[in-house]
């Protein structure tokens, strides 16, 4: 499973978010397979009924973060509570975003599969998804879950050990971790969203 923009609206931001999750699951068969926007709307809107609130939260992070850069105001839980509430402004920010699964193959059962996202790491393909996000020359990576976090470490090898709702610097971009965005973590949300928009002003 592969994914990139869902719009060339990404392209011309002047701040360029991507946010990183896990794996996605339910999805059987092999083969090459773009998830495109229509398939991320089903996962906004829980089309497949799996109680799933994943892409929801991490589109609110990642418009929250877009609306304060852009009107240079602060994150709240106020103004997390009212994107999430509002299919406008969440689907904005997926036009507007990137959101990627770090796991390209999908996991057959609901509970998640640390040991194959951590896995993902050591693999070319791994290697391979990791340049294709970083070709998005993104400003700021939101990294979510720990088995993504460790993935994510492994991939980048000697250029920096990420540590969990921490931050580095790789070459342009500053890539963050945080809880994974299956609940609300509203205010570590809003200490990652403000450290990713001080980077941006501040110009690395």
């Amino acid at each position: 499973m592969f994914y990139g923009p869902t719009t060339d609206r990404y392209w011309t931001e002047p701040f360029k978010l991507v946010a990183v999750n896990m794996e996605p699951y339910g999805y059987e068969g092999t083969g090459h397979y773009e998830v495109l926007r229509d398939e991320l709307i089903d996962w906004i809107y829980d089309a497949g009924k799996t109680n799933t609130k994943t892409t929801r939260y991490t589109l609110t992070i990642l418009g929250a973060a877009m609306h304060c850069f852009s009107n240079r105001t602060s994150p709240s839980r106020e103004l997390l509570s009212s994107i999430y509430a509002n299919d406008d402004l969440i689907e904005d920010a997926l036009d507007r975003t990137v959101y990627y699964n770090i796991r390209p193959e999908s996991n057959s059962h609901k509970p998640q599969d640390s040991a194959a996202i951590s896995a993902v790491g050591y693999s070319e393909i791994g290697r391979l998804v990791w340049d294709e996000i970083l070709s998005l020359k993104p400003d700021a990576i939101l990294v979510g879950g720990k088995a993504g976090l460790v993935a994510v470490n492994r991939l980048l090898g000697t250029k920096g050990n990420l540590g969990f709702r921490k931050d580095i610097g790789v070459d342009s971009s500053l890539i963050h971790s945080i809880s994974h965005p299956s609940r609300p973590a509203y205010d570590s949300w809003c200490t990652a969203i403000q450290r990713i928009i001080e980077w941006k002003i501040k110009g690395a």
